[in-house]
């Protein structure tokens, strides 16, 4: 004679909750019979092969209402059904491989500005193409910056850093408006640093003092500084950039 399981000992086999059984016994999945003694459910076999049916349809990621309607469609339906989850699935797993390569971006910026904070006033060749002009009311380029926000880029000259431009850095493939063309790559000779912009009214930073330590020994040019990351540092929140500062010869 089989044995007949009780609603902990199938709870525990299959790591589930007690509820769980009872609410699929509820939508119509499972049906135990009751013991005619204390009325409590008594699992069989079949109650089991169908619990194993019912978490594997769950693991792959089908609805309980889905999986309820399963033993009446044909094996078309089934079919179809099984290909539109395929679809959405690999849809879910390239918005995830998006927003794993959005989180190594983010750690490549911070892994970027410790290595400036240890290794400042390094030559460095300079890794943009050009910069072309950005404004917030722009929603094309706001959407690129949303999606991207390492794009930002601040353009300055070393004559009069008062003035300063904000950009998005784009790729040389990349097509854009002319006239909206702020720099554009000609020079590899750059000397490259970490700039704090603070997060207070007035935007203050350390550009001038960068600036003042590279010319000691260098004629500078163009400057351009590169989002990184809003973090706080000694109990003060910045903007970090990684800055290129242009040698001229």
């Amino acid at each position: 004679m089989e044995k007949n399981f009780t609603i902990k000992e199938i709870a525990q086999f299959f790591q589930i909750n007690a509820s769980a059984l009872r609410y699929w016994e509820e939508a119509g999945i499972l049906s135990p019979s009751k013991n005619s003694e204390n009325n409590y459910r008594e699992y069989r076999i079949d109650d089991i092969l169908t619990i194993s049916d019912v978490l594997f349809y769950k693991n792959l990621g089908l609805p309980l209402k889905q999986i309820a309607s399963m033993e009446h469609t044909s094996a078309d339906d089934h079919q179809q059904l099984l290909e539109d989850k395929i679809v959405e699935l690999n849809k879910q797993k390239n918005e995830i491989d998006h927003q794993i390569q959005k989180l190594h971006y983010h750690l490549e910026a911070i892994s970027c500005m410790k290595e400036l904070n240890k290794h400042p006033f390094r030559m460095s060749d300079i890794d943009m193409d050009s910069v072309v002009s950005f404004s917030f009311s722009e929603s094309d380029k706001l959407k690129q910056y949303i999606e991207n926000p390492y794009l930002l880029t601040r353009v300055q000259e070393s004559s009069d850093i008062t003035k300063m431009k904000r950009g998005l850095c784009i790729s040389k493939d990349c097509a854009f408006d002319t006239t909206a063309l702020l720099w554009q790559k000609k020079s590899n000779r750059y000397i490259v640093c970490l700039m704090r912009q603070k997060m207070t009214p007035d935007y203050s930073n350390n550009l001038a003092l960068l600036l003042e330590e590279v010319q000691k020994t260098y004629k500078t040019g163009i400057i351009l500084s590169r989002f990184l990351l809003q973090a706080q540092e000694n109990g003060t929140v910045y903007d970090f950039y990684k800055t290129y500062i242009e040698i001229i010869d």
